[in-house]
């Protein structure tokens, strides 16, 4: 956020006649959210994966140690519909993360291309 701040479109902002807080919510936090969405984009991958680690070293029942459990039993169908279902989860979360920068930044969106 602190160089987001001291951009020069902060201070054609202000020199336009926004308060700061004005400039601040409408310039700073879209630009400044950017990565961190990104990182929270790639959150979603860890804590699925991460799921699986913690739920087979400490037996906590969920979708990680099914998974484990079903790879060594190899009942490979469910074991199909767990990583289905893992793909289908990180899928959705790269589609909300470039929605979202879309709406952050209107500047990054789907150019139609004259070809």
């Amino acid at each position: 956020m602190l160089e987001v701040l001291y951009q020069p479109y902060m201070k054609t902002a202000m020199a336009k006649g926004l308060s700061w807080q004005q400039a601040v919510r409408r310039h700073a936090l879209p630009n400044a959210a950017i990565p961190v969405v990104t990182i929270m984009g790639f959150w979603v991958g860890l804590l699925i994966a991460g799921a699986v680690i913690t739920e087979s070293i400490f037996g906590w029942p969920g979708v990680g140690r099914l998974l484990v459990y079903s790879v060594k039993n190899r009942d490979y169908n469910v074991v199909q519909v767990i990583v289905l279902f893992i793909s289908c989860s990180m899928v959705m979360a790269n589609l909300a993360v470039d929605l979202l920068y879309g709406w952050l930044d209107p500047r990054i969106s789907i150019e139609k291309r004259n070809e």
